[in-house]
């Protein structure tokens, strides 16, 4: 499972039991962080935050991005500015790289499957482990495991609910900020452990309610095709579709519940708050999980 050791500011936890067990350490907590960082957003904020870049190993300064355009009292969107002057990547970016770090010790030539392939994360990863491969969701009457034409460059399409790998071919699946936006997230849960070998790792990000035992479905896909809101729609940032992408739930504690329904086990949480890194914003959230 992940090192015993997390590097300060990282937190491990199991069960909804054990946050509702800290709900009000936690909440001094979020309240010192949010303060902190409102104080950083001046000068500080505009000549850029200074610290430790794990993925380039080396000190670094963090430009905080949108500042011009906060209205007072605002905050920027953490997870997805604090980008580093070295290699380029944000917050999220950054911490996912330094997580799977730690959680995977194998070989870093042994076949690994990401959910994403035109971020500069999945570049920085595949530097880093030669066995990896991408995809995106191009279009729903493509074939899985082809590759199509993209902006002048080929990309290989996968459907999480149907991947096109053999069983127990992967050492690792990694996906960042993908499964709130497939509807069957439950298929998508047991095609993530049907190609990953026995131990393999996975390693995901996706909206979490922290302190909710429940996943928030908003909205579902019905039979005919058509989308049912049960909440008002939400559309997130997508490098394939320029209009953005629907998000039909955000995740609570079952979502652990669900991947060992999956076939995983050793289902942690993992929380990162660590300025030091330049890891900002409220709880950033991962996932890990063994086959």
């Amino acid at each position: 499972m992940v090192a015993t050791a997390l590097p300060h500011g990282f937190k491990r936890y199991h069960s909804h039991a054990e946050v509702a067990a800290e709900q009000h350490q936690l909440g001094c907590e979020w309240r010192g962080q949010q303060a902190m960082q409102q104080g950083l957003l001046g000068s500080a904020g505009r000549h850029g935050l200074y610290g430790y870049c794990a993925v380039c190993a080396k000190e670094s300064r963090f430009e905080i991005e949108g500042l011009a355009a906060l209205k007072p009292g605002e905050q920027p969107n953490w997870r997805e500015t604090v980008r580093c002057e070295h290699c380029g990547l944000i917050n999220r970016w950054r911490a996912s790289a330094q997580l799977f770090a730690i959680a995977y010790r194998g070989d870093p030539a042994a076949p690994m499957y990401i959910t994403e392939q035109v971020t500069p994360l999945y570049e920085c990863l595949r530097a880093r482990y030669p066995g990896l491969v991408g995809s995106e969701f191009v279009a729903p009457d493509q074939t899985g495991g082809t590759e199509v034409r993209w902006r002048g460059r080929r990309v290989r399409h996968e459907d999480a609910t149907r991947l096109s790998f053999a069983d127990a071919s992967q050492a690792a699946v990694l996906s960042f900020d993908v499964l709130e936006h497939i509807p069957d997230y439950q298929a998508a849960l047991r095609e993530f452990a049907r190609v990953l070998r026995p131990d393999g790792c996975l390693l995901l990000t996706a909206p979490f309610l922290f302190e909710a035992p429940h996943t928030l479905i908003r909205a579902r896909l019905q039979a005919d095709g058509s989308i049912q809101h049960l909440e008002p729609p939400v559309y997130h940032g997508d490098p394939i579709n320029g209009e953005g992408v629907l998000c039909f739930q955000e995740f609570g504690w079952d979502l652990c519940d669900a991947m060992r329904t999956a076939g995983f086990r050793d289902v942690e949480v993992i929380s990162a708050w660590a300025p030091n890194f330049g890891y900002y914003g409220s709880f950033q959230v991962f996932f890990i999980a063994r086959r």
